[in-house]
């Protein structure tokens, strides 16, 4: 039995990155997949090699920074599917400027894509995740979002703001059935399918990871996006139907130890 057999999911970020990976699996795990990005080229790239290997999906173009934009994704994918099992708000944006530098408008973006439209985006697809009768909202954070990163300063305030967003949505939303959990995420530089990694100009740049991130690391690599595409199906899927409210840590050990110990 596929995991996520008969159920229909809408992922967010779908063009690259953990977005594409999560999409190709949910899709071979039974899922219907709405593929969600604001590029359209790669977004429908992703529907398609989903519809390849003979699984459902569809996608729809939106630009997260824009609530109307949002509000038309919602409307579109309810009209692809009333009933939405499982939301992964994945997307996020991440520009590097010493604090200073940051102008207003790359701030208001980044607190736009990674933390207003996980709130809009579970808010608009409400309805079609009530109809599920149990259903899963997976937010994509990150380490940065706790600890903070003084290079990313707009991407880690936006990011720390999920981490208690997912709490009290954990609480507002278990009486409809729907459970919302967290993955924190540290380097993601790679993957296993040749699939982009376009977060930012680093990895689009296709930089490995520095020596200092390494050093910080106790299993000494970087992060697939597979392994937090895997995360996301555990989350999304009934093996955690009582993990509510929690946030999960995937970052190779980086954040488990006192910084300067070793």
């Amino acid at each position: 039995m596929k995991r996520l057999e008969g159920k229909n999911a809408v992922i967010t970020g779908a063009a690259s990155g953990v977005g594409r990976a999560a999409s190709l699996l949910f899709a071979r795990e039974g899922a219907a997949v709405a593929c969600v990005d604001v590029d359209a080229e790669m977004g429908a790239e992703t529907a398609a090699m989903i519809r390849a290997e003979g699984g459902d999906a569809v996608f729809i173009e939106a630009d997260l920074a824009d609530p109307a934009s949002i509000e038309d994704m919602a409307r579109a994918c309810m009209a692809w599917r009333g009933v939405i099992h499982v939301l992964f708000n994945n997307a996020g944006i991440a520009e590097r400027a010493a604090f200073e530098d940051i102008a207003l408008e790359d701030w208001n973006r980044q607190i736009a894509v990674n933390l207003t439209a996980p709130f809009l985006c579970s808010q608009k697809l409400l309805p079609a995740l009530k109809a599920a009768g149990g259903a899963a909202i997976v937010h994509h954070g990150s380490i940065d979002g706790v600890l903070g990163n003084p290079t990313l300063v707009a991407y880690s305030a936006s990011k720390g703001g999920l981490q208690p967003l997912t709490h009290v949505m954990g609480f507002w939303l278990a009486r409809h059935g729907i459970r919302v959990n967290c993955i924190n995420s540290g380097a993601l530089r790679e993957s296993k399918q040749g699939i982009p990694v376009r977060l930012n100009r680093d990895n689009r740049a296709g930089q490995p990871m520095s020596d200092a991130q390494r050093r910080a690391t106790p299993m000494d690599r970087p992060g697939f996006v597979e392994e937090a595409a895997d995360v996301a199906l555990y989350l999304a899927s009934d093996e955690s139907s009582y993990v509510n409210g929690s946030v999960i840590t995937l970052d190779g050990g980086r954040t488990g130890l006192t910084p300067g110990t070793f």
